[in-house]
């Protein structure tokens, strides 16, 4: 089956885009291309809730892994961001396989068979497939096939897994050598039990129980405050690293109560150092009354520049 991918994870701001498409005043500016436009939030939904106090977790620079755990059958595997990811020559398959050896034991005491969840297969459209009850073959089109009044339709169902979301780093993993540079681990950030993300006291209590640290956590912050944190540059707060001195690669902050946009998305957002880092290189470059010059004319003509990236 195909797993879960785990949330899309949004940059607080969005970026400047298209500037080789169109005839700049000061050629020097395309330097601010890619970089992060403050106070353009990448989903407008963030205006409206960025007062509220979020849950704020440091951002680990490593490689995004996962769990897969089925109830039902005693099935667990790892994996890596995608179904496709790179996970032999990481080491992350070799690593995460000898932690699913040692927590088999604890996974089905803590989600026995009897706690397994079936929901219908759905198709890439997010629709429920479904099936000619004769011979197993799909509908295609069941208003059409329904007409008829004969043929009798069902549904398929699939088993809706526990997914143990962290973060693999250390030892040649990204930047990771600043955490470790002998070794590698593994620290859970998020866990999905069977279709609902668990809140922070259960993350908490199923990692501890599991034998896994969690991602470091900082505390509840406003987004301007957790901004202001990641903007100023922070130490990790990974316990017992080689480099004390290294800067955090970011936070990731998400609402203490969950919530879904209008879209139905989960909201939740990363903040990264090296955003503001590039941003107030590019600014020392060109010189701060020059970036205000090109703040102002990229607001001014922001329309004609989206329309000239969309027509390509």
């Amino acid at each position: 089956m195909k797993t879960q991918t785990y949330t899309k994870i949004n940059t607080l701001y969005k970026r400047y885009q298209g500037l080789g498409k169109v005839e700049l005043p000061n050629k020097a500016w395309m330097i601010f291309q890619n970089k992060i436009i403050v106070g353009d939030y990448s989903d407008d939904f963030m205006s409206y809730i960025k007062d509220l106090k979020f849950d704020c977790f440091s951002k680990i620079d490593g490689t995004n892994s996962k769990i897969v755990y089925f109830p039902s059958t005693g099935e667990c595997f790892c994996g890596g961001k995608t179904d496709n990811a790179d996970i032999v020559g990481t080491g992350q398959k070799v690593f995460l396989d000898a932690e699913i050896e040692r927590i088999k034991p604890i996974l089905a005491e803590l989600f026995p068979k009897e706690s397994a969840k079936f929901a219908p297969v759905m198709n890439d459209k997010n629709q429920i497939k479904y099936y000619y009850c004769e011979d197993g073959g799909e509908v295609l089109n069941i208003n059409e096939n329904y007409a008829d009044g004969i043929r009798m339709f069902g549904v398929k169902l699939e088993e809706v897994p526990v997914y143990i979301y962290g973060e693999f780093f250390g030892k040649k993993i990204q930047a990771g050598g600043n955490y470790d540079k002998d070794k590698n681990r593994f620290s859970i950030f998020d866990i999905c039990m069977q279709g609902w993300w668990v809140p922070i006291d259960m993350l908490n209590d199923y990692a501890a129980k599991l034998g896994f640290t969690v991602a470091p956590y900082i505390g509840q912050m406003t987004i301007p405050e957790a901004e202001a944190m990641v903007a100023e540059g922070f130490k990790t707060r990974v316990p017992d690293v080689s480099n004390p001195d290294y800067l955090e690669e970011g936070i990731v902050a998400r609402p203490i109560v969950p919530i879904k946009d209008p879209r139905g998305k989960r909201i939740i957002v990363k903040i990264k150092t090296c955003d503001y880092n590039d941003l107030k290189l590019a600014i020392d470059k060109v010189g701060l009354e020059s970036y205000k010059e090109f703040r102002k004319w990229y607001i001014e003509n922001k329309d004609m520049i989206e329309s000239t990236v969309k027509g390509k």
